[in-house]
C-alpha cells in the first residue's frame, strides 16, 4: 500500500501553472484535466474527451435542482462554465494562481455567466467561507497538488451535512518495482504533485478525513490516451514552445514528456464522498 506524504507548496504550484497554463492551451485543451475515451478505438478530440469527463463529474454531483458549488483548483473556468450551462447551480471557483482567476473572470463575463459563476484567489487550507456553505465541492484534478488530508478536512468543514465532494486524482493502477516507484515519485515532484496513491490507500485517506466514501471509480483505461497525446504534442512542438515562452518553459515541457507518465500503472480515478448528516 502506498501512503500519502502530504505536499502543500502553494507558491511552487502557482509558479508551475504560470508557465503550464500557456503550454496546456497550446498542446492540450482549455480544460486543464484528462480526457475520457469510450474505448481504445475512440479517436475523439481532446476537447470532446475532456468535456466528456466534465460531464461525468456533473452527473456524479446531482445538481439538477441546483445548489451552491465550490470548484477547487478551477483553472480558467472551463469546467465551471459547462456545469453552469447544464444545471442551475451557483458556482465559486478558487485557485492560488492569479492569472487563472483573472482569465476565468474575463471568460465568465464574456459568456454572460458572471451572475452565477465567480472566481476568487484563495488558500484551500484556509477557505474564506463559513461552515456548511456548499452543497457540492469539486476538486477536479487538483488534489494531487495539495496536502490531501488537510484539504479534504477543510472541504468537510465548508460542506453542509449530506453535501458531497466529487474529485478526480491520479491512481497507482498496479504494482511497481522499487526502481519504477522512485521514478514515479520523481515525476510527481516535477509537476508539483503529491505521491500517487493506490486504491486501498485512497480509501484510507478519505475515511481518515471524516468524509464517507460513496464511490471510487477506476477509469484508468478511459483516460490513458491523455498522457500519450500530451507526450506526442510536446515532442513535436518542444523547440517552438521554448522559443516562444523562453527557456523557463523547457522545465515544464520536459515534465510533460517524462515517459514515466506513459506507464499503465499511472492510472486515474473519480471519487465521490459525503459529509455525514449530523
Amino acid at each position: 500500500m502506498t501512503t500519502d506524504h502530504a505536499l502543500h507548496q502553494p507558491e511552487g504550484t502557482s509558479e508551475f501553472y504560470d508557465i503550464s497554463n500557456l503550454i496546456l492551451l497550446e498542446v492540450w485543451d482549455e480544460n486543464f484535466h484528462q480526457g475520457y475515451w469510450l474505448s481504445a478505438d475512440d479517436e475523439s478530440s481532446n476537447k470532446v474527451a475532456t468535456d466528456r469527463l466534465t460531464d461525468l463529474l456533473i452527473e456524479k454531483s446531482d445538481l439538477g435542482r441546483g445548489g451552491k458549488v465550490l470548484d477547487v483548483g478551477c483553472g480558467v473556468g472551463t469546467s465551471a462554465f459547462r456545469l453552469a450551462e447544464t444545471t442551475p447551480a451557483e458556482i465559486i471557483g478558487i485557485s492560488n494562481n492569479q492569472a487563472q482567476i483573472d482569465e476565468a473572470g474575463r471568460r465568465a463575463a464574456a459568456k454572460g455567466l458572471a451572475d452565477r459563476v465567480s472566481f476568487e484567489y484563495a488558500d484551500v487550507l484556509a477557505l474564506p467561507y463559513a461552515d456548511g456553505s456548499f452543497d457540492v465541492v469539486w476538486v477536479f484534478e487538483a488534489l494531487m497538488h495539495m496536502d490531501r488530508t488537510a484539504t479534504l478536512r477543510e472541504i468537510l468543514r465548508v460542506l453542509r451535512p449530506g453535501g458531497r465532494v466529487v474529485l478526480t486524482d491520479f491512481l497507482l493502477h498496479g504494482p511497481l518495482s522499487d526502481e519504477d516507484r522512485a521514478r514515479v515519485a520523481g515525476h510527481m515532484e516535477e509537476i508539483q504533485a503529491s505521491p500517487v496513491l493506490d486504491e486501498d490507500a485512497y480509501r484510507t485517506l478519505v475515511a481518515g478525513t471524516g468524509l464517507e466514501l460513496v464511490e471510487l471509480l477506476d477509469i484508468s483505461e478511459n483516460t490513458s490516451k491523455t498522457a500519450r497525446r500530451v507526450y506526442d504534442a510536446v515532442n513535436e512542438r518542444f523547440d517552438e514552445l521554448v522559443e516562444r515562452y523562453g527557456p523557463e518553459a523547457a522545465e515544464v515541457l520536459n515534465a510533460f514528456r517524462n515517459p514515466i507518465g506513459l506507464r499503465p500503472e499511472m492510472g486515474y480515478l473519480i471519487a465521490v464522498a459525503v459529509r455525514p448528516a449530523a
